[in-house]
């Protein structure tokens, strides 16, 4: 993986304890002495940042967290359902879609959870929801 272009800093950090307010969510990190950027340590307070997490197990290797698996499953359960005739058959129905064909039921869903891709569910809760909601009622009313 290249690194970015622009300055940033790099280090490890245990989420320790968060609290949140009216102001906003606050997160205390603990960073090892030996890993603690000198540049961060001359930051005056009120310093900006853009700030990227990951979560690591034992062995350094990333962790899911539940958001992101449900954003996969959505964009996966998204991809098999247009590919369903009985799916498209009832899009049709309802007026989503004027034609039987898995691009004609992507085209839909796109348009009912207002996402340009589907592969956005993975990381749009609203247009998630949406789509659960769809499938849902999908899935009542074929029964």
């Amino acid at each position: 993986m290249s690194e970015p272009k622009q300055p940033w800093l790099k280090f490890e950090a245990i989420k320790t304890s968060m609290r949140q307010d009216g102001k906003g969510t606050y997160i205390v990190l603990t960073i090892h002495p030996n890993e603690t950027p000198l540049d961060l340590l001359g930051a005056r307070p009120g310093t900006r940042y853009m700030v990227g997490m990951l979560p690591l197990d034992d062995h350094d290797q990333p962790i899911k967290g539940k958001d992101m698996e449900e954003g996969e499953r959505a964009v996966q359960s998204a991809g098999m359902l247009c590919r369903n005739m009985k799916f498209q058959k009832w899009l049709q129905e309802k007026g989503f879609a004027f034609d039987l064909s898995e691009d004609a039921a992507a085209e839909a869903v796109k348009e009912i959870c207002n996402v340009e891709s589907r592969s956005e569910l993975k990381d749009n809760r609203a247009a998630r929801k949406l789509f659960l909601e769809l499938r849902e009622r999908f899935e009542n009313e074929s029964r």
